[in-house]
Protein backbone atom coordinates (compact mmCIF):
# COMPACT_ATOMS: atom_id res chain seq x y z
CA UNK A 1 0.00 0.00 0.00
CA UNK A 2 1.19 3.36 -0.99
CA UNK A 3 1.45 6.23 1.68
CA UNK A 4 -0.38 9.26 0.37
CA UNK A 5 1.86 12.80 0.99
CA UNK A 6 0.71 15.13 3.54
CA UNK A 7 -0.68 18.24 2.55
CA UNK A 8 -0.47 21.56 4.36
CA UNK A 9 -3.68 23.20 4.29
CA UNK A 10 -3.04 25.55 7.06
CA UNK A 11 -2.20 28.10 4.94
CA UNK A 12 -5.70 27.82 2.83
CA UNK A 13 -8.39 30.27 3.21
CA UNK A 14 -11.54 29.15 6.00
CA UNK A 15 -14.07 29.76 3.52
CA UNK A 16 -12.87 27.11 1.28
CA UNK A 17 -13.07 24.53 3.86
CA UNK A 18 -17.00 25.70 4.82
CA UNK A 19 -19.28 25.64 1.65
CA UNK A 20 -20.42 28.66 2.20
CA UNK A 21 -18.92 31.13 -0.49
CA UNK A 22 -16.14 33.67 -0.66
CA UNK A 23 -17.44 36.92 1.30
CA UNK A 24 -16.55 40.15 -0.30
CA UNK A 25 -15.95 43.02 1.92
CA UNK A 26 -19.34 44.43 0.99
CA UNK A 27 -22.06 44.17 3.31
CA UNK A 28 -25.47 42.59 1.78
CA UNK A 29 -27.92 44.83 0.46
CA UNK A 30 -31.44 45.00 0.86
CA UNK A 31 -33.59 43.88 -1.62
CA UNK A 32 -35.15 46.29 -4.17
CA UNK A 33 -37.98 43.71 -4.83
CA UNK A 34 -38.53 43.18 -1.02
CA UNK A 35 -39.29 46.93 -0.06
CA UNK A 36 -41.80 47.15 -3.04
CA UNK A 37 -43.63 44.68 -1.43
CA UNK A 38 -43.91 45.80 1.98
CA UNK A 39 -44.87 49.54 0.43
CA UNK A 40 -47.60 47.97 -1.54
CA UNK A 41 -48.59 45.96 1.56
CA UNK A 42 -49.02 48.93 3.33
CA UNK A 43 -51.14 50.41 1.02
CA UNK A 44 -53.11 47.25 0.61
CA UNK A 45 -56.35 49.52 1.66
CA UNK A 46 -56.38 50.07 -2.30
CA UNK A 47 -56.78 46.85 -4.11
CA UNK A 48 -54.33 47.03 -6.96
CA UNK A 49 -51.48 47.61 -4.43
CA UNK A 50 -52.39 44.52 -2.69
CA UNK A 51 -52.28 42.59 -6.04
CA UNK A 52 -48.91 43.55 -6.68
CA UNK A 53 -47.28 43.18 -3.55
CA UNK A 54 -47.82 39.31 -4.43
CA UNK A 55 -45.41 38.85 -7.32
CA UNK A 56 -43.05 41.65 -5.69
CA UNK A 57 -42.90 39.32 -2.56
CA UNK A 58 -42.32 35.77 -4.79
CA UNK A 59 -39.92 37.76 -6.75
CA UNK A 60 -37.71 39.15 -3.69
CA UNK A 61 -37.89 36.03 -2.35
CA UNK A 62 -36.67 34.17 -5.53
CA UNK A 63 -33.62 37.15 -5.60
CA UNK A 64 -32.76 36.47 -2.15
CA UNK A 65 -32.68 32.93 -2.05
CA UNK A 66 -30.24 33.00 -5.87
CA UNK A 67 -28.15 35.79 -4.52
CA UNK A 68 -26.09 33.53 -2.73
CA UNK A 69 -25.86 35.90 0.41
CA UNK A 70 -25.57 39.08 -1.41
CA UNK A 71 -29.09 40.54 -1.26
CA UNK A 72 -31.16 40.60 2.55
CA UNK A 73 -34.48 41.45 3.26
CA UNK A 74 -36.15 37.87 3.63
CA UNK A 75 -38.21 38.99 6.64
CA UNK A 76 -39.74 42.55 4.59
CA UNK A 77 -40.74 39.89 1.58
CA UNK A 78 -42.50 37.57 4.24
CA UNK A 79 -44.26 40.34 5.79
CA UNK A 80 -45.33 41.82 2.77
CA UNK A 81 -47.06 39.11 1.36
CA UNK A 82 -48.28 38.04 4.72
CA UNK A 83 -49.63 41.84 4.97
CA UNK A 84 -51.10 41.89 1.23
CA UNK A 85 -52.71 38.48 1.86
CA UNK A 86 -54.70 39.46 4.46
CA UNK A 87 -55.31 42.71 2.90
CA UNK A 88 -56.81 40.31 -0.48
CA UNK A 89 -58.66 38.57 2.26
CA UNK A 90 -60.26 41.47 3.45
CA UNK A 91 -61.42 42.59 0.11
CA UNK A 92 -62.87 39.36 -0.62
CA UNK A 93 -64.61 39.55 2.07
CA UNK A 94 -66.08 43.02 1.17
CA UNK A 95 -66.47 42.17 -2.63
CA UNK A 96 -68.67 38.94 -1.21
CA UNK A 97 -70.69 40.46 1.93
CA UNK A 98 -71.40 43.35 -0.96
CA UNK A 99 -72.81 41.07 -3.52
CA UNK A 100 -74.77 39.46 -0.92
CA UNK A 101 -76.15 42.56 0.17
CA UNK A 102 -76.97 43.61 -2.95
CA UNK A 103 -79.32 40.56 -4.10
CA UNK A 104 -80.67 40.39 -0.41
CA UNK A 105 -82.16 44.07 -0.74
CA UNK A 106 -82.86 43.27 -4.77
CA UNK A 107 -84.95 39.96 -4.33
CA UNK A 108 -86.60 41.91 -1.01
CA UNK A 109 -87.55 44.78 -3.57
CA UNK A 110 -88.76 42.38 -5.86
CA UNK A 111 -90.65 40.66 -3.48
CA UNK A 112 -92.39 43.54 -2.13
CA UNK A 113 -92.75 45.33 -5.35
CA UNK A 114 -94.63 42.01 -6.83
CA UNK A 115 -98.18 42.73 -5.32
CA UNK A 116 -97.94 46.25 -7.84
CA UNK A 117 -96.84 44.95 -11.02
Amino acid sequence: MEEKPHVDRSEEPAALESNQPIASNESPRTSVLAILCVFCAALGFFLLPAIAAVPLGIGALRNIDASEGRLRGRHLAVVGLCVSVVALSLWFLFFAVTWAGVNLVSGLVEMLMAPFG
